[in-house]
């Protein structure tokens, strides 16, 4: 039994490393619903997904992630993140994801400093510690340390813009033997618009330096301040999503659901609650 879960994940590594190459491992169930669009939102998972955007958060406050990754244990993805904001000093957060089980494990820890310069530009930096476990004695373990840094504009008060990059200096692993193993640098630029009282539209563009361009775009409907409805779709990976997001009183709640046409569907949910009275996300 053993042998044929290594059989299977082997088989299907290179499309999940491209998948996740691409991606770099997005975080929270809003966005995942949005089919990874989360470079230029101003919401709690900023925290991972782009540290500048988190420079206007005013409340403190902790959020758990969970994804069944393709339906399958050995690929499942979990997260827990912490924001606090220090007065007029900007924002501290940190966030660890950990993915895989049994012969393969991931783990990425980061602490971020946000900081916003008036009401229209906020950046942010993150330092990350990354560690690869695996099974097979030949490969080991790999872990190493990289950083990543965006930008974030209110261009006005229905649009904003957003650049993020991960790992620009190109920096690699640490790994046992001849293994020469590159911490993917990835490019994203996006944007949001809020398009009427109850509609919001963002478009995203990602590129890494191994793999094509990728663009997204999705759509979310706010029903009411407790509850929105979101779509997106991903393109040349053809993964599409649909989520849900519902907010009661100091905790907000999203679930969602992400279909990549090869490796199939990937559940989602996260919990963000708010120690304080939040400031209205964008």
């Amino acid at each position: 039994m053993k042998n044929n879960i290594i059989l299977v994940v082997l088989v299907s590594l290179p499309v999940m490393i491209s998948y996740a190459d691409n991606q770099m491992s997005v975080l929270g169930a809003k966005a995942k619903g949005k089919a990874d669009v989360s470079v230029a939102a101003s919401d709690f998972w900023a925290c991972n997904n782009n540290q500048a955007a988190l420079g206007f958060y005013t409340s403190y406050a902790i959020g758990v992630y969970y994804e069944n990754r393709f339906l399958t244990r050995f690929t499942s993805m979990g997260a827990i993140g912490v924001v606090c904001p220090i007065k007029k000093a900007g924002v501290l957060s940190t966030c660890v994801r950990m993915s895989g089980m049994g012969g393969f494990n991931q783990l990425q820890a980061g602490v971020a400093y946000s900081r916003a310069f008036g009401q229209y530009v906020g950046v942010g930096l993150q330092f990350d510690y990354l560690l690869n476990y695996f099974g097979e004695s030949y490969y080991g373990r790999s872990h190493g340390f990289t950083f990543e840094v965006g930008i974030y504009g209110r261009v006005t008060p229905n649009l904003s813009l957003a650049f993020h990059v991960y790992n620009p200096a190109r920096l690699r692993m640490l790994c046992s033997g001849d293994i020469k193993e590159y911490i993917p640098t990835l490019f994203r630029l996006g944007m949001e618009w809020h398009a009427g009282k109850n509609c919001e539209l963002s478009v995203e563009m990602s590129k890494s330096l191994d793999t094509r361009l990728n663009g997204a775009v999705s759509v979310e409907y706010i029903f009411s301040p407790h509850l929105s409805l979101r779509a997106g779709m991903r393109l040349p990976d053809f993964v599409f999503s649909i989520g849900l997001g519902a907010t009661i009183k100091d905790l907000t709640i999203d679930v969602s659901s992400s279909y990549h046409t090869v490796l199939g569907y990937s559940p989602q949910i996260s919990l963000v609650y708010h120690f304080k009275q939040r400031k209205h996300e964008k």
